[in-house]
């Protein structure tokens, strides 16, 4: 394992001490939530679960016996990124999956009993369709001054994508109202989950945990404040130092929600955007498109613990 960087007095002054709000969501857990994350990109393509009943252990354990994991074509890493999750979350069951033509959004909701956990996973850009949705950078406007990336809103309510996934998570709340709610996603889908759980934490009690992975920015300033305001809502926003993504789009458009920010030997844990330098994640710092792998995001969190 890397070693942990260690911050001048001053850096700290920046920094979320151990024993606040970053410690509400394990590295353990966001670490399954990434697993999560890297294996949207090809479910319904290279796996697919045949039974809703069936845990993602059972799932791995049927792989295993009739010599099957070896014949799914991913890589090496998904692959094992596959056993780990049976491993961690065994009793993890596939609820939900929309896979919607029009605006090729692909999200799945998954249970765990022994965790007491609803995950909702966003697949991140990997089309031309999803790309004509990222460039949309005209505003939406949510209500009074909130405004968001009208690309984002307009994949996620299309053909009513995000009613499906809130009436599937009362139902789940319905049997089980103690648990936690978690929204994760990659890239596109981390700003999807991040646009998501906001949404969501406006419209139910439960706590709602949102941790994106290399999401660009989705709202202007309003948003940023309002989102920060709600009571029963989380962010924890995983970046590559110089991930690229992260500094679109740039002109009135804001990060929000607490930021650890991942790099080859250290990691920093930021409370707010605004105790950054004025040029961190623009152009000037964030230029790498490499960066943006989520299999490198992958790498990283594996070496860095907190």
């Amino acid at each position: 394992m890397n070693p942990i960087y260690r911050m001048s007095d001053q850096e700290n002054d920046n920094l979320v001490e151990s024993n606040d709000k970053v410690t509400t969501i394990s590295h353990h857990t966001m670490l399954d939530l990434l697993r999560a994350t890297l294996l949207v990109y090809n479910y319904g393509k290279n796996f697919k679960v045949q039974n809703k009943d069936e845990t993602v252990e059972e799932f791995v354990s049927e792989l295993k016996e009739e010599h099957e994991l070896e014949k799914i074509e991913m890589n090496s890493v998904k692959k094992n990124v596959l056993v780990e999750i049976s491993e961690n979350v065994p009793t993890g069951k596939l609820h939900k999956f929309i896979n919607d033509p029009d605006t090729d959004i692909q999200v799945g909701i998954a249970i765990s009993e022994g965790k007491k956990r609803i995950t909702v996973v966003f697949r991140g850009s990997e089309s031309m369709s999803d790309w004509y949705y990222d460039l949309m950078v005209f505003k939406k406007n949510l209500k009074d001054d909130i405004y968001v990336h009208s690309g984002f809103y307009a994949q996620l309510t299309t053909n009513s994508v995000y009613d499906e996934l809130v009436e599937n998570i009362k139902t789940i709340l319905k049997e089980h109202p103690d648990f936690d709610i978690y929204v994760t996603g990659h890239s596109l889908g981390g700003a999807l989950s991040t646009l998501f759980g906001y949404m969501l934490a406006n419209t139910v009690e439960n706590n709602v945990n949102v941790v994106s992975f290399a999401s660009p920015r989705v709202g202007n300033y309003e948003w940023k404040k309002s989102f920060e305001e709600t009571k029963n809502l989380t962010h924890y926003r995983i970046t590559n130092k110089r991930d690229i993504v992260t500094a679109f789009p740039m002109y009135r458009y804001y990060h929000v929600g607490i930021n650890i920010q991942l790099s080859d030997e250290k990691y920093k844990i930021y409370k707010d955007s605004s105790e950054k330098k004025w040029y961190a994640e623009t152009f000037f710092t964030c230029w790498s498109a490499s960066e943006h792998n989520c299999e490198l995001y992958y790498t990283r969190m594996n070496e860095n613990t907190w």
